[in-house]
């Protein structure tokens, strides 16, 4: 059931997906769904939620199981190699949620917020990783550097959101990756 309204969520955004919507996804009846969940902001929070733990657990898996803590980092920033779930073509519903929804909703806000400290707290270890081993100048700044990292991988996912095709977007992540290796990399 949450999966079907998550779709529903996704594909349309919280504002245009309905209460009908989200039982005409679920198969529930509107009742069941007001008893399960409370309402629909309920039911969508409690989406996001999941969803960003998801995403959390799939980036942390990611950065852990790549045996260079330098590729694992500059692969989550440009979604290549397993770096981070599958970027779907409707990007990510956090970033989507946060656009759409943070200036007039304070909990979407705080779990945005919540979502970008845990990316940058992950970073930042991976950075300081990729220094012990000896892969990334000892003296960049591992916060500031995961700052703009995060940044550069919200603008990939905005040009792969945007529909400028695939070749274009593979330039601009080839692009990225020669210039993080350059700032970064020994």
């Amino acid at each position: 059931m949450l999966t079907a309204a998550r779709s529903r969520f996704w594909r349309d955004g919280y504002a245009a997906t309905s209460v009908q919507d989200l039982t005409d996804a679920t198969g529930v009846g509107t009742q069941s769904l007001y008893g399960a969940f409370g309402n629909k902001h309920d039911l969508f929070v409690r989406i996001l939620e999941d969803y960003c733990a998801r995403q959390s657990a799939g980036l942390e898996g990611a950065l852990a199981a790549d045996p260079s803590p330098w590729h694992a980092v500059a692969s989550a920033v440009t979604f290549e190699d397993g770096g981070r779930l599958e970027l779907p073509p409707q990007g990510c519903l956090m970033a989507n949620s946060a656009a759409a929804l943070s200036s007039q909703d304070e909990q979407v806000r705080a779990m945005a917020c919540q979502a970008y400290n845990g990316t940058l707290e992950l970073f930042v270890r991976q950075l300081g990783l990729a220094e012990e081993a000896g892969e990334i100048d000892a003296d960049i700044d591992a916060e500031q550097t995961a700052r703009a990292l995060i940044a550069v991988m919200q603008g990939i996912e905005f040009l792969h959101k945007s529909g400028i095709g695939d070749d274009e977007l593979q330039r601009a992540k080839s692009a990225v990756l020669q210039m993080i290796d350059r700032a970064f990399a020994r």
